[in-house]
């Protein structure tokens, strides 16, 4: 059990941590933990099922935007549409009330087979976040004709719930809390959940291969990524403090049954600076793609 809709200074967790052998780090490793929205599918028939209906929370499918809303593209190909969250159907279960109140957000990704990772710096618009204010009259939308077959998702509905989420045993602070490689296993094996899927928002997030904000921080500066090259130097020693600024905005896991396959099983995870999503400035979101 890693993932709880209860406090996790709940005697109960803390019991758990200490019985792994913990007890010294409890307190630190609480600390570490943040609520998060969890974000549970369930099939839908987005033609006739009232929870597909226009403007609600879904996975996949076909986009609810404006009439005069222009499909984003990424060097002349259309982008995947992956999800839309209506954001007051999902702001209770915000306990730090970071996201707006109201409102559309939808998510694309790149169509080209997956061809972007978000490592190199020329990846930029290989998604969009957008959000449409309430009010604002949507439209069930077709898809381009040039949106390629593997593109076109199949339907969930999404159903929202508060969730704590601790920190991957990735993570450096974590690591930092536990050098000891018996404590280090102890803690990942508390956490682990393997073969679930996790489709969230906020939180921590459920890395593949590590932790991801330093990456975000230094390409979207510039700076490819895709080799330690990128890391050096005193530009990435420059930005490295800024990489706490990034929060996870949106985490899509593999989904088989709607045809959402990122890599090999892995998950798309849209970060956002906290000052960028304080001003919803969307469009300075950052996207990596990991998986196995």
């Amino acid at each position: 059990m890693i993932y709880s809709e209860v406090d996790p200074g709940d005697p109960a967790v803390v019991d758990q941590l200490r019985a792994a052998g913990l007890g010294d780090q409890v307190a630190d490793l609480v600390a570490l933990r943040r609520p998060s929205i969890r974000l549970s599918t369930h099939p839908v028939d987005e033609d006739v099922d009232e929870q597909a209906a226009t403007g609600a929370s879904r996975l996949g499918g076909r986009p609810d935007l404006p009439a005069s809303f222009a499909w984003p593209r990424f060097r002349g190909a259309p982008l995947a549409f992956i999800a839309q969250v209506d954001l007051a159907e999902v702001c209770p279960f915000d306990l730090e009330g970071t996201l707006p109140r109201a409102g559309l957000l939808s998510f694309f990704y790149d169509s080209a087979e997956h061809g972007v990772w978000g490592f190199d710096p020329e990846d930029r618009g290989g998604w969009a976040v957008t959000c449409t204010p309430q009010g604002t009259p949507l439209f069930r939308q077709e898809f381009p004709d040039d949106v390629p077959e593997h593109a076109r998702f199949g339907v969930r509905g999404l159903t929202a719930a508060t969730e704590w989420t601790w920190a991957s045993g990735r993570s450096r602070a974590v690591q930092r809390l536990l050098p000891d490689d018996e404590q280090w296993c102890a803690y990942v094996e508390l956490f682990d959940e393997p073969g679930a899927t996790f489709h969230r928002m906020l939180g921590h997030p459920e890395p593949v291969q590590g932790e991801m904000q330093l990456e975000c921080q230094l390409v979207s500066n510039g700076l490819y990524c895709g080799n330690p090259s990128g890391y050096e130097g005193p530009r990435a020693e420059a930005l490295r403090e800024g990489a706490a600024a990034w929060r996870l905005l949106l985490q899509v896991d593999s989904e088989d049954d709607v045809g959402m396959m990122w890599g090999d099983a892995g998950r798309l995870y849209y970060w956002i600076r906290d000052e960028d999503l304080a001003a919803q400035n969307w469009d300075a979101s950052w996207l990596i793609l990991q998986c196995g």
